[in-house]
């Protein structure tokens, strides 16, 4: 929706502009008038206009003081002006300035719509932004340890790995994505009993993966990140000038004892320059980034048992360790949970095919637990009933639809047995809270809507611009016109112009009102306005049309 200010000191000439423009509804204008500069200047102070057409000439404020203010609130806005044969000197000022267009009073409508037309060409053009798109790779450079730290977490959550050399290529990820990886995760232990603020740990959390890769990277490729836990995920290969096809595992056994033998030395430089404790637990086998979050979840075990040994240990984890025998359970158990993290943005994405595969894997798990494991059960349990809980609270779904969503059943699990049935439950309610927030949804939108159609029917009269009728539901402009275009398929402008017309048509078939007081009432300024509209529309005059229908109602009577 583009936003247009009519500006001239003459009524007939602003009201005749405002009428024709209203009609081109291609254009999609929200249309503005002003009868003087200093009303302009005043409507500008309260709204941002993409065009202002205006006189160049006029007492008061004139077109060229206008133009300045214009410039230093909204430096955007283009700026056509009309003018007279004797206006050169006010014309050649105003096309030293960039985004300024001029025509003759003469010229007629049609040259105004032509220039019109070609300035909202140049400003959906300009919306393109291809200058700026074209500087987000510049931006995406400076963002890339961003990126690239989210990315690699997304994987060890259990994300697709299918475009995964493409993404490494535009993330230019210092990794092999044809090649498995080493794993090691650190345990980074907060001293204070206050807890730093955000600062200081942020600080903290880049300092230490700063160091860790300061030390290990001579010997290989190395990428860090700190996820959202404050955990150092460290990613490891061979340098690539070390892999030979006959000599990968022998590359990677390398890797392996290098990092195990520097992580005392990386605790001791950790402690000496931020000076907090740090654990590190490390695989003894390299594996597949489809694999990589599972071995994820049986380091972040290994860390969690060995904490409560002490805050700096060092472990390397085995495929075959059997130190616990649950470690197999314990492992499916810390992969579930990191998946189940997702699942408030799968939830919002509507991510069905995700959403579902990932409860029956929390189903099929919970299914196998014993009475001793009722803690795990109940954790994997409520943390995915309070995800669907919250979704159903921020969706504003729970209040109208309780005879449909049985929170009993998703929120009740007091026994082990119990929590399969309940995962069912929430398996089957997915689908239908989709379906739920999806009606919730239209059925706002369709309030809003008819809100907006019964002040439209109220005040055809007066003001129905897109700024007032946004300013009712308290909306932006441009979104409201986006979503009366979305629910009801055609503009605001469209269903204004629907109703003046029904309602003029009404008003001469049923009543004897002069066809001035007719047009006034269906929102024209002027009869010679309403009647061009109403010709255009009906392909006659109105009091053309008002014969007819007497003509009609007469061989009837």
């Amino acid at each position: 929706m583009i936003r247009l200010l009519i500006v001239d000191d003459e009524p007939i000439i602003a009201d005749g502009l405002f009428e024709t423009l209203l009609h081109l509804t291609h254009l999609e204008l929200d249309l503005y008038k002003a009868y003087s500069g200093m009303d302009a200047l005043r409507q500008l102070k309260n709204n941002r206009f993409d065009i202002v057409l205006s006189d160049i000439r006029m007492p008061g404020m004139n077109g060229l003081e206008l133009l300045r203010h214009i410039r230093s609130t909204w430096a955007d806005c283009r700026v056509v002006f009309l003018t007279g044969f004797n206006d050169f000197d006010y014309v050649y000022e105003a096309i030293q300035n960039q985004g300024v267009h001029y025509l003759l009073k003469t010229e007629g409508y049609p040259k105004v719509i032509s220039v019109v037309e070609s300035v909202i060409d140049d400003i959906r053009t300009s919306r393109q932004w291809s200058e700026l798109v074209s500087g987000v790779n510049e931006r995406m450079e400076a963002a890339n340890q961003v990126l690239q730290k989210e990315y690699l977490l997304h994987l060890l959550n259990g994300a697709s790995t299918a475009d995964r050399e493409e993404q490494f290529e535009q993330l230019k990820l210092p990794l092999d994505p044809t090649l498995s990886i080493l794993l090691m995760v650190g345990r980074i232990t907060t001293v204070r009993s206050d807890g730093p603020t955000y600062t200081e740990r942020t600080r903290v959390d880049y300092s230490i993966q700063l160091i860790v890769e300061r030390h290990l990277s001579p010997a290989m490729r190395i990428k860090c990140a700190i996820d959202d836990r404050g955990r150092l995920v460290c990613f490891l290969q061979p340098l690539a000038s070390s892999i030979e096809p006959d000599t990968l595992e022998q590359a990677f056994a390398n890797v392996l004892m290098f990092a195990t033998s520097m992580l005392d030395v990386i605790q001791q430089s950790i402690q000496l320059s931020v000076q907090v404790p740090i654990s590190f637990a490390i695989s003894n086998r390299h594996t597949s980034w489809e694999e990589s979050g599972r071995t994820f979840a049986r380091l972040q075990y290994a860390l969690d048992y060995q904490s409560s040994i002490d805050s700096e240990t060092i472990v390397t984890v085995g495929e075959s360790d059997e130190d616990d025998e649950h470690r197999t359970d314990d492992e499916e158990i810390r992969l579930l949970l990191n998946k189940i993290g997702m699942l408030d943005a799968l939830l919002d994405d509507g991510r069905v095919d995700d959403l579902l595969p990932l409860l029956g894997q929390a189903k099929t798990l919970l299914s196998r637990l014993t009475s001793g494991d009722t803690g795990v059960g109940m954790e994997i349990h409520y943390r995915i009933a309070v995800s669907l809980l919250s979704y159903i609270n921020r969706s504003g779904i729970a209040s109208r639809h309780e005879d449909e969503i049985d929170l009993s059943k998703l929120l009740r699990a007091d026994h082990p047995d119990s929590l399969p049935f309940a995962i069912d439950y929430a398996i089957g309610l997915i689908p239908l809270l989709l379906e739920l927030r999806q009606s919730e949804r239209n059925r706002k939108a369709t309030k809003v809507i008819d809100r907006i159609k019964d002040y439209i029917a109220d005040n055809l009269a007066g003001d129905v611009s897109l700024t007032r009728l946004a300013d009712i539901v308290y909306f932006n402009p441009a979104y409201l016109s986006r979503l009366f275009k979305k629910t009801t398929g055609m503009t605001i402008i469209d269903y204004i112009h629907e109703i003046r017309m029904k309602e003029a048509l009404s008003l001469l078939e049923n009543s004897d009102m002069k066809i001035q007081d007719i047009s006034e009432a269906v929102g024209f300024t002027s009869a010679t306005n309403f009647t061009r509209f109403f010709r255009k529309y009906t392909r006659s005059t109105p009091n053309e049309y008002r014969d007819l229908i007497r003509v009609k109602k007469s061989k009837l009577d």
